[in-house]
């Protein structure tokens, strides 16, 4: 299959896919000019576009195509690694959200505490010259 093909099957874009090959991430045969793609390059991308979408950047899969090239079977091994790596990363990610989370609160209640039982005057009800002016130009 040719590149449009390839990209119509994955849900990806030409210009996505001739990346992927920039990067060594796919390897197509070449007929002249033209790219031969098959079904193992339309898993590959769609694999890639998987990973990407779990938070993976295009340079992360790089060690792993590279190694798959290189032995016959897909390493597995090295992309459980890097699933785990990338959940521990989403982990600490949730964490370090949780706590800002908590610091939000934290200092919603201070200020509701600092400010709740002050009078402060409500400006809304407050005519400002702006206003009084823009009305009396309506008129």
């Amino acid at each position: 299959m040719y590149i449009g093909e390839l990209a119509r099957l994955s849900g990806s874009t030409p210009k996505a896919i001739r990346l992927y090959e920039q990067l060594g991430l796919l390897t197509p045969q070449r007929s002249g000019s033209y790219r031969l793609y098959t079904a193992h390059h339309l898993t590959l991308v769609q694999m890639i576009r998987s990973a990407q979408s779990v938070g993976f950047k295009l340079g992360e899969m790089s060690e792993l195509l590279a190694a798959k090239q290189h032995q016959a079977p897909f390493p597995l091994a090295l992309a459980n690694q890097g699933i785990e790596l990338k959940r521990l990363e989403l982990q600490a990610q949730i964490l370090a959200l949780q706590s800002r989370e908590q610091r939000l609160t934290q200092l919603q209640q201070q200020i509701n505490l600092q400010f709740a039982s002050t009078s402060v005057p409500d400006t809304a009800s407050i005519p400002c010259s702006d206003t009084v002016v823009s009305e009396s130009a309506r008129q």
